[in-house]
């Protein structure tokens, strides 16, 4: 394990690497390496293990072609693109807007023909970005794969225990009064099975799109229903952006059932083309009947619409052939028929409305991670708390503190959540650790006096194992604990580590004259003092020579009143062993 700094350092570089083309990412981690004194190898597989970072980016297709920078590519072509009118025309192009990104600050760098060709090779000339874009086909991988759901406004209402149908006539821009008076509107809620072809409506009375209507759509649609075949949970629901579909609590639900939810974007129903066509096959074949023989209450409508959705999907409806035709089969197959190829471990049963009621008021609860990589959490279908492995988990250390939802599917099963180096979160589905005896304990663990088991080293302990060698040349690991133990010397009592201290050489410089402090005169020692004469007649005996001028100059600066017995010893010392200073010439030490 890492410290708390080390481990911001690492989530710092890993965004850097993010950041940084994979040409220039060796200098990167040439600095990481000199900073942290490891190899690099070690320091992608700590990114790994404790960021969970890895590298897995492309090269752009175009890498060399161009020195041209992203930057000046995407402005000279956003400069044309605003150039275009409503009518399509364009009113400015590349030699126009390459002139001007120039004299803005942009760097073109190459032939304006080659601009050019750089931007219809990327799809950024106004030409590309005209062309509409193309319908992709989308399959789902089985049946309850992914399903489609829509909420629309229905033209039935009712009033008074009696149906009524909004007509043209009455229900248009000058007479949004009629439509204002009917409060409660019909919602038709509809469900497309993506590979099957399978069709549910559901209708509600509501003054509008609402997450409790949703609810019920939601446990209709994949509940066990008598007389219907179609039920089960998607593993992808695709929808809108309704206020009722961005509710956290629906969120909240799908998340514990596993279903991922995506949203297409606004402006863009043919995404969910299926659900729409559905759309327009149920108020086709069904709610025109409605006019011809009405019902009195929504209860009533539901039921026939389900028998009708039960005959259409299975093609049982008398005198029509309502088989599903596609490119792809050879002959039209009724819906039911394709989603009778689900497999047991394709269909997932949805669980009692109250459980999703329960979960879908739950919320997430945190853990920290425990030294030996568990965690302890109560499963709601659990009498207890169990306790769950997390070894292995890439971004995963221990203390981290964990974010733990509680799934419906699989034995306890629970969704793990930590937060990556760059604010994404890595998300795990693991479930409880089962393997122990009827007392509770690990029935891998060796039993004692009869044999020894050893369970694998992580990689911070194969370090430590590696670690420990060096330092303890030629000796078992009983050895090294022993060692340790009797606080035995580590390199065998040779590293050293403080007498290379004695032999370092330290600058010498001239030691600033500070003020002194007034000593009184009962407390002052005698001293004597000699003239300046007789000092350096001493000082040139000692050192067996005379004085430079500078030194001769120093002197007689420093001591004009004469200089102190005691400080002989000091100034000999001085003059016998100068030192170099900065200029190039020969400095002397001084002496307080």
């Amino acid at each position: 394990m890492v410290s708390p700094n080390i481990r911001n350092y690492l989530n710092e570089l890993a965004i850097k690497l993010d950041k940084t083309d994979f040409g220039s990412r060796s200098a990167i981690m040439s600095e990481a390496q000199a900073f942290l004194g490891i190899s690099k190898q070690t320091i992608y597989r700590q990114l790994k293990e404790f960021c969970g970072w890895s590298s897995d980016r492309k090269c752009r297709a175009d890498k060399g072609d161009t020195s041209v920078s992203d930057i000046a590519l995407n402005a000279v072509g956003a400069i044309c693109k605003e150039s275009v009118r409503d009518n399509g025309k364009q009113t400015m192009f590349t030699t126009t807007a390459t002139s001007i990104a120039k004299q803005n600050g942009y760097e073109i760098g190459v032939s304006t023909n080659h601009f050019a060709r750089l931007l219809r090779n990327r799809k950024m000339n106004v030409k590309a970005q005209q062309v509409a874009n193309p319908v992709q086909s989308l399959r789902a991988l089985h049946p309850n794969h992914v399903h489609e759901v829509d909420p629309s406004l229905c033209l039935i209402y009712y009033m008074k225990d009696k149906q009524h149908i909004m007509r043209d006539r009455d229900f248009y821009k000058n007479k949004l009064e009629n439509y204002a008076k009917v409060k409660y509107k019909v919602w038709r809620y509809t469900l497309y099975d993506r590979a099957s072809g399978m069709i549910i409506p559901w209708y509600v009375e509501a003054a509008g799109e609402n997450q409790h209507s949703l609810f019920q759509f939601l446990m209709f649609a994949w509940g066990k229903q008598d007389g219907r075949l179609f039920h089960g949970v998607p593993q992808l629901l695709y929808w809108d952006k309704g206020s009722a579909n961005t509710s956290s609590a629906i969120k909240n639900l799908l998340d514990h059932l596993e279903v991922k939810y995506l949203e297409h974007e606004a402006g863009n129903a043919r995404a969910k083309g299926g659900v729409e066509n559905a759309n327009n096959i149920i108020e086709t074949q069904f709610e025109s009947r409605l006019k011809f023989q009405p019902v009195s209450s929504i209860d009533e409508l539901n039921h026939a619409a389900m028998n009708w959705a039960e005959a259409y999907n299975a093609n049982r409806l008398p005198g029509q052939d309502t088989r599903l035709r596609r490119i792809g089969l050879s002959e039209p197959v009724s819906r039911q028929s394709l989603w009778q190829h689900i497999t047991a471990e394709q269909l997932r049963t949805l669980p009692s409305i109250e459980v999703c009621q329960a979960i879908m008021a739950s919320r997430e609860q945190e853990r920290q991670v425990k030294a030996d990589l568990t965690i302890s959490f109560k499963h709601p279908q659990s009498e207890s708390s169990l306790v769950y492995s997390l070894k292995g988990l890439d971004g995963i250390t221990v203390k981290d503190k964990v974010s733990v939802r509680a799934l419906v599917y699989g034995d306890c099963a629970v969704q793990i959540e930590v937060p990556r180096y760059d604010g994404e979160s890595l998300i795990y589905r693991i479930e409880p650790d089962r393997n122990f005896d009827k007392f509770g304990q690990r029935l891998d663990a060796p039993v004692i006096g009869e044999e020894y088991k050893s369970k694998g080293d992580t990689e911070i302990e194969q370090a430590a194992k590696a670690m420990d060698q060096v330092a303890y040349p030629n000796m078992t690991e009983d050895e090294i604990k022993k060692a340790k133990q009797k606080q035995v010397a580590p390199f065998g009592g040779q590293l050293n580590t403080l007498s290379y201290l004695d032999d370092i050489n330290h600058p010498a410089y001239f030691e600033q004259k500070g003020n002194e402090i007034k000593t009184p005169e009962h407390l002052k020692p005698a001293t004597t003092t000699l003239t300046l004469t007789a000092a350096l007649m001493r000082i040139t005996n000692s050192i067996g020579r005379r004085l430079t001028t500078d030194e001769n100059k120093w002197l007689s600066a420093r001591y004009q009143d004469g200089v102190p017995e005691d400080s002989l010893d000091s100034l000999i010392r001085t003059f016998t062993t100068p030192v170099a200073v900065g200029n190039g010439t020969t400095g002397f030490r001084s002496v307080k």
